[in-house]
């Protein structure tokens, strides 16, 4: 028995020197897994990849921004051209018709100068005068015009007409009116004329007689803007003052 039991303790003796004694908590150690020296490169990758599709993302609002900046610049900057183009226009047509008006007016005086210009060329040139703005040289030519007139009496309304428009244009209201009556006396259905009329009953204050006046030309040519206009104004502002029932 003693044999037996010396020989199990060179059996437990010798098989603890074939296998070194590891403590337990190295075991533990060994078994546990390491940490991966890899996983910081992979949280740096991470980052990264995440930084770059943040910046890809706000590249692409930059670039819609600056789309919608342009498109709104681009618009405003057509719309200015247009409004320039079509001002440019204007002024160029202006100037056109003054050069025009001026070549005519040098020529109709270079005739009334020479002395033998007839009624029909006071006439003229007094309605390029009136439409250059030059009232007072232009009442003078329609003055001789109307003095001087041999011409069909529905045409001298024409010229009573534009004599009395020029009166209206340099405050001879009373003048004014005392031709648009002539004239409309000699072509009673002159629409122009009664709407100069009445505009020249408006300046001196007297609207019902601006009244009767729009009417008669609206009764002469129903869709008339300018005494539709007129008499919708007068009827609107002496109604505010009561003046109207």
């Amino acid at each position: 028995t003693m044999t037996t039991m010396a020989s199990a303790r060179m059996t437990a003796s010798t098989h603890r020197a074939m296998s070194p004694s590891v403590p337990a908590r190295g075991r533990s150690r060994q078994g546990a897994v390491a940490p991966s020296k890899a996983s910081p490169q992979r949280r740096h990758s991470a980052r990264g990849r995440s930084s770059a599709t943040r910046a890809f993302v706000d590249a692409n609002v930059v670039a819609q921004v600056a789309e919608l900046e342009g498109g709104i610049q681009s618009f405003y900057l057509g719309t200015l051209l247009t409004i320039l183009g079509g001002a440019g226009f204007i002024v160029v047509r202006q100037v056109l018709i003054r050069r025009e008006l001026d070549d005519q007016a040098k020529k109709m005086g270079e005739r009334i100068r020479a002395g033998n210009a007839s009624a029909e060329d006071y006439f003229e040139m007094g309605s390029i005068l009136l439409r250059k703005k030059v009232f007072t040289q232009a009442v003078r030519n329609l003055q001789m015009a109307a003095t001087n007139w041999d011409g069909d009496e529905q045409d001298l309304a024409l010229v009573h007409n534009a004599l009395g428009f020029g009166y209206s244009n340099t405050d001879k209201l009373d003048l004014a009116v005392a031709e648009f009556k002539k004239s409309v006396a000699l072509q009673p259905g002159y629409v122009t004329a009664w709407n100069n009329l009445g505009e020249a009953y408006e300046k001196k204050k007297e609207m019902k007689d601006a009244i009767a006046c729009y009417e008669e030309s609206l009764v002469l040519s129903p869709n008339n803007p300018v005494a539709t206009e007129r008499l919708e104004e007068i009827k609107m502002r002496m109604k505010r003052r009561g003046q109207l029932d």
